[in-house]
């Protein structure tokens, strides 16, 4: 039997979005933001971004998560951030997804290959979850998306 790992990245509270939800269109500057310096002939068109078009491909389908814990860390997944979860996407190998196992909700990635099926973590400190004759596995869905919110 699987034991539950405190220290594994769990998925907490889960937020159902509505179909129906109004369509906010946000300014996005067709520029992107340098990380260096400043480009100084930066000719650009302002565009509008809306949240659902970008992130939500079939809103039916769609949840959000809340993140917890620190063993996707390598995939820039870290506790508090807010997944977006597609069940209409077939989860293939290497998808990040979201799973249960034997009843535990995780988020990890799918390895899936000749015949070996594991959810494995992207941080060191976490060993692959090997899954196993006897273990119960159900692959929910497939992240699209992630949400972060910095502290200000």
């Amino acid at each position: 039997m699987l034991m539950p790992s405190t220290r594994s990245a769990a998925l907490a509270v889960v937020f159902v979005p509505r179909p129906d939800a109004p369509s906010l269109p946000l300014p996005l500057d067709g520029v992107k933001v340098s990380a260096g310096f400043p480009s100084p002939a930066a000719d650009y068109e302002d565009k509008c971004l809306d949240i659902n078009d970008y992130l939500i491909r079939n809103p039916v389908s769609t949840f959000f998560f809340a993140v917890q814990g620190e063993s996707m860390q390598g995939a820039e997944i870290f506790d508090g951030d807010v997944l977006v979860v597609d069940r209409s996407i077939r989860p293939r190998h290497g998808h990040i997804v979201v799973a249960f196992v034997n009843g535990e909700r995780l988020v990890k990635r799918l390895y899936r290959k000749a015949g070996r099926v594991a959810l494995v973590a992207e941080h060191p400190a976490y060993p692959p979850l090997e899954i196993r004759e006897g273990m119960e596995l159900e692959v929910w869905g497939v992240v699209v998306g992630r949400f972060k919110r910095f502290t200000i």
